[in-house]
């Protein structure tokens, strides 16, 4: 099983808090950041180079898809889970358009658990 490293970007403290415990229960998940918005996740992303990127759409002042969009200008290697109250197909759309490898609800949190799963299979 492959380990994962994984930074964490979201703007609510209690869901970095619901997504770290979730994720800690995830074998061979290993949370090496967090971060409140959009400037942090990048300076972060930067210094640490995780494995998997789980990213929510709506911040304050840079939103998850600026931050996406930077990233695949300077990182195509990260994988990027954008993470949404929203699952607009528009939004979706957009997302997936400007780099994201995976789009999920945060009312469908197994679906990250499936992902996780599968990137650590051989």
């Amino acid at each position: 099983m492959k380990e994962l490293r994984v930074v964490l970007v979201d703007d609510s403290e209690l869901i970095q808090e619901y997504l770290q415990r979730a994720l800690l229960s995830i074998k061979g998940c290993n949370v090496v950041g967090v971060a409140s918005q959009g400037e942090e996740a990048l300076l972060i992303i930067r210094t640490l180079l995780p494995d998997v990127v789980l990213l929510d759409v709506s911040m304050p002042v840079k939103g998850g898809i600026e931050v996406l969009r930077e990233l695949r200008e300077e990182n195509s290697e990260v994988i990027v889970i954008m993470f949404t109250a929203d699952p607009a197909p528009l939004l979706k759309q957009t997302c997936l358009a400007s780099g994201a490898n995976y789009f999920v609800s945060k009312t469908e949190f197994r679906q990250v658990v499936e992902i996780f799963a599968e990137l650590q299979r051989p």
